[in-house]
């Protein structure tokens, strides 16, 4: 039986570079502002934590919540998080994010895929990740 590019593709074991690529097929160019502070290896160990160990494995899960994902993304920031993020970004960028609807980068959206796959157990594993 022959195997088709996509099969073969789906079958690789991720790496950072191809959990990039996967972000990258699944959301908009526009989240793409920020990259991995760790160029996705933090991210990747995450990922098969939780059993996603390859591109088919990953592909499965942001397609399953890239509607959510997307919605959460777009989402109202209270008043709150408006000005926390303007002193923190500075005025013009932030206007520019708030015009453009978005708050995440890729990093950012995939956690929300794996905190909306896993929900309590991820949020968990982030906790202890980040000393909370």
């Amino acid at each position: 039986m022959k195997i088709s590019a996509r099969q073969r593709i789906d079958r690789k074991e991720l790496t950072p570079e191809l959990v990039h690529k996967a972000l990258s097929a699944a959301f908009p160019k526009k989240n793409d502002f920020s990259p991995s502070e760790t160029r996705y290896e933090e991210e990747l160990s995450e990922l098969m934590h939780f059993g996603v160990l390859c591109v088919k494995d990953l592909r499965v899960l942001l397609n399953k919540h890239r509607k959510k994902i997307l919605e959460i993304d777009r989402s109202p920031m209270d008043q709150v998080h408006q000005r926390m993020y303007a002193k923190e970004m500075g005025t013009e960028k932030f206007n520019d994010f708030l015009r453009r609807q978005y708050w995440f980068a890729y990093p950012g959206l995939l956690r929300l895929a794996l905190e909306l796959e896993f929900g309590d157990a991820y949020e968990a594993f982030a906790n202890a990740r980040d000393g909370i």
